[in-house]
């Protein structure tokens, strides 16, 4: 009986570190992404593709600020915006890390200029807010400086379910 009791503390403990991680998505990379982006240790284009993600994220929260702050009693409305971030925030992850893995396996430049051309439509062809603002949105797409060039104002998930229907 004690096991028993044991074993239910311990999943309930997990089940609960589960969830409080999920809500926290946002945030964790958000984190991540300053402090790649800071560490001079880090090479430049690690922090170049953590610059962008935090540019990104910030992005989305500001996006969804005022709507959030225009009634703050509507926590069902924050509970929804908060899941949106996150979700936004993981498929911007998984699509980088997809990015990057298509990138490393194109060997040829004609290859190469396949994959960022999958990947750039895929942002552009996903708005998420529908921002009027180009040169904002636009601030990486066309940036040789840069190699995620994609739109800030992108879809994530729509994003990530176009390049892997390609895939």
């Amino acid at each position: 009986m004690r096991m028993k009791k044991i074993i239910l503390m311990a999943v309930i403990s997990l089940a609960t570190a589960t969830t409080a991680m999920a809500q926290d998505v946002f945030r964790i990379l958000l984190d991540d992404a300053k402090s790649v982006a800071d560490d001079r240790t880090k090479d430049i284009e690690t922090r170049k593709i953590a610059t962008f993600k935090y540019d990104e994220l910030s992005y989305m929260a500001m996006k969804v600020r005022d709507d959030v702050l225009r009634d703050t009693t509507n926590l069902e409305f924050f509970n929804k915006t908060v899941t949106m971030l996150n979700e936004q925030s993981l498929a911007m992850h998984e699509y980088i890390q997809l990015y990057m893995e298509r990138l490393a396996k194109a060997k040829k430049k004609s290859d190469r200029d396949i994959v960022i051309t999958i990947f750039k439509d895929a942002s552009i062809n996903n708005p998420l807010f529908n921002d009027m603002d180009k040169e904002l949105i636009l601030s990486y797409f066309n940036n040789d400086n840069f190699i995620t060039q994609f739109s800030l104002d992108t879809d994530w998930v729509k994003a990530l379910e176009a390049v892997r229907k390609k895939y």
